[in-house]
């Protein structure tokens, strides 16, 4: 029987609601071909930690391709199609030359960029090498990160160089982390402030330190922007507004506040914790690569821990598999929620409310840009240099703001997007000026001390 609507508001409903429903393809499904996975080439993404970059190549899958990525001799990354040109044998059993890589079955060789260097077995005058090139995609490697960019060579953008980046005295250490689903269903998180309400504080207690007001509903309000959203959320500990600031760049790096900090008294414009890309495997597998930031001023509780952070892991709960069962059924982290939402979330099934404002927004963004690059238009794709890097906006700000008992969340959510406000007239100012300058404002038009 059909659901036709009336089963959803019954008791014992199952067998009415239980036919098949299609997933949102046009969001989910990322492979060569098809519009999301050609949008997401139109990027540069993060694919590889370059600490997973030894003496032996290493074969990865992204966006539905496999790939092996190597460090030649040189010191040159390169980023191949996994299976060689000639015979199709896997380049992960190649081996690593001064520059390039040589297939293990015939000996063919190829460089970096995919062209053919040497086919050992063929006459001296054979013009194969010259008619053939390995797939291959130009890399860029920051900070322990190897990006690629993976769309059609003429359409490359410059690399996206955020200011979070270089931030003075911030260290960055970066992680990657596997979570066996869709990219979009962890992607979203970082655009639902209320979740943390709810999964981080009320319902084994706070999973973080610093950030047990969590447990109350904040006033949220979502900035567009250019290239995705800024998001702000407030809350209130007696006489002091704390607002958190967010980014969320399409189509999926996102930045959040401190984790670990002291809120007992006023701060102007501070920095982020995270710098975060949710890459699709393929369809039912993603992989997020990031850097944790470590900032003494920004985190004040200093809790974080280095050590714990890198490949699989990082130094917060619930972000990886690598808990007991019982332990994630007693008290359940992010990863639990975004990957237990089955392989692919089915957006048919579900029932936004008030609190999903922000994943409404993100997936309507998604879909103009996936059908604007489907009709062969450009989309708006950030470029930075480290002079002038991208301007972001993540962190944390709070205010000595005495409490307004005949309205205070409209006190708060207009307090937030004065602060924004003045975070946005900044733009024309870089690196320590541009803190300066927002940090001036904000301690001229409101209390600090």
């Amino acid at each position: 029987m059909p659901n036709d609507g009336r089963w959803a508001t019954q008791p014992y409903s199952g067998y009415g609601i239980n036919e098949a429903l299609q997933e949102d393809t046009e969001l989910t499904h990322v492979g060569p071909g098809t519009p999301c996975g050609e949008y997401m080439r139109r990027f540069w993404q993060p694919v590889a930690m370059t600490s997973q970059l030894g003496d032996l190549p290493v074969a990865i899958r992204i966006l539905g391709e496999d790939l092996v990525i190597f460090r030649d001799r040189s010191g040159a990354i390169g980023l191949l199609h996994k299976h060689c040109a000639h015979r199709g044998a896997s380049l992960e059993f190649g081996r690593i030359e001064e520059h390039g890589i040589r297939c293990c079955y015939h000996g063919w060789h190829f460089a970096n960029d995919g062209t053919v260097l040497e086919t050992p077995g063929e006459p001296e005058d054979s013009p194969i090498r010259h008619r053939v090139c390995q797939g291959a995609y130009p890399v860029r490697e920051v900070k322990g990160l190897v990006f690629a960019y993976m769309g059609p060579p003429e359409e490359q953008p410059g690399f996206p160089y955020y200011d979070s980046i270089d931030l003075p005295d911030h260290e960055l250490l970066p992680y990657s982390i596997h979570s066996p689903c869709n990219w979009l269903q962890e992607s979203e998180n970082s655009i639902d402030p209320f979740h943390s309400v709810f999964l981080h504080g009320r319902n084994a207690g706070p999973q973080f330190a610093g950030l047990e007001h969590f447990v109350e509903l904040p006033v949220v309000a979502y900035h567009s922007r250019p290239n995705g959203f800024v998001y702000s959320h407030a809350r209130r500990i007696d006489d002091l507004v704390m607002i958190r600031f967010h980014d969320h760049v399409t189509p999926n790096m996102a930045q959040n506040g401190a984790m670990f900090q002291n809120l007992a008294k006023p701060k102007a414009f501070g920095r982020m914790s995270l710098t975060k890309w949710v890459v699709p495997v393929d369809d039912t597998n993603s992989r997020k690569f990031g850097w944790r930031h470590f900032n003494d001023k920004d985190e004040g509780l200093r809790q974080g821990t280095p050590d714990d952070v890198g490949w699989e892991k990082v130094d917060f709960y619930g972000q990886t598999a690598h808990r007991s069962y019982e332990e994630m059924q007693r008290n359940p982290g992010d990863w639990e929620a975004w990957s237990s939402q089955r392989p692919i979330a089915v957006h048919q099934r579900e029932y936004l409310g008030t609190t999903d404002e922000g994943v409404a927004k993100l997936r309507s963004k998604l879909k103009r840009d996936i059908r604007a690059v489907a009709k062969g238009k450009a989309v708006l794709r950030p470029e930075g240099t480290a002079e002038k890097p991208i301007h972001t906006y993540a962190g944390d700000t709070t205010l000595r703001i005495p409490k307004d008992n005949r309205d205070d969340k409209a006190l708060m959510d207009r307090v937030q997007r004065e602060v924004y406000e003045i975070y946005l007239s900044g733009d024309p100012y870089f690196g320590e000026d541009r803190k300066e300058f927002i940090q001036r404002e904000i301690e001229g038009r409101f209390p600090m001390a």
